[in-house]
């Protein structure tokens, strides 16, 4: 199945790596998305999903799973997974 990461999630990826950056030294940004990316795609390629229980996205019918603190939630359109949101934990209201 082909995985595609919508606008928000990319511009999270994005953020995500400018404060590691910021944080780290030169490179650790990159290399911390690229392993967030392929545990996303494990976890994608390995398990079933439920609806997730956060009622914005059960009300969009996404999917979610999670990494550490970080809640991934997607889709499944055809023969695609389309990752719509990814959200730390901790700002789910």
């Amino acid at each position: 199945m082909k995985i595609k990461v919508s606008e928000e999630a990319r511009l999270t990826l994005i953020d995500l790596e400018n404060f590691v950056e910021s944080q780290n030294t030169k490179g650790a940004g990159k290399r911390f998305v690229k392993r967030f990316s392929e545990k996303i795609k494990t976890a994608l390629s390995t398990s079933n999903f439920a609806i997730c229980k956060h009622k914005k996205f059960a009300a969009l019918m996404l999917k979610c799973f999670f990494i550490n603190d970080w809640v991934i939630a997607f889709e499944t359109i055809e023969e695609q997974i389309i990752i719509r949101v990814i959200i730390h934990g901790s700002l789910l209201a």
